[in-house]
């Protein structure tokens, strides 16, 4: 079977968007939350993990017609590890002035 090597960097890259797409929602779904309800923390993580499966499957449709490779899926769960390095700190921290406006210390 004989591959198109041309096209594996348009896949490549779109399999990367699609990573970061999918890491940026999964970041946002998933932000700490101050209630901590059982049903409504399971209906949560549901929704992150439909949204990451429909992130997977249009990226591999569009990138590859569907065909798994090794590389793609290695650049989509690449590119979730990039945000939440990149992306997660800032969100505590964001999140952490919030509360401290929020609820001042009495010192």
């Amino acid at each position: 079977m004989i591959r198109d090597v041309f096209s594996q960097p348009h896949q490549a890259m779109v399999m990367l968007f699609f990573g970061l797409v999918g890491g940026l929602g999964y970041e946002l779904i998933r932000l700490p939350r101050r209630t901590a309800k059982r049903a409504w923390a399971l209906l949560l993580d549901l929704a992150a993990l439909f949204f990451l499966q429909v992130c997977l499957f249009a990226g591999l449709l569009l990138s590859a017609r569907g065909e798994m490779r090794l590389y793609a899926l290695a650049l989509f769960f690449g590119g979730m590890l990039l945000i939440r390095w990149a992306f997660r700190p800032l969100f505590t921290e964001i999140l952490q002035k919030i509360r401290k406006k929020q609820f001042p210390s009495d010192g």
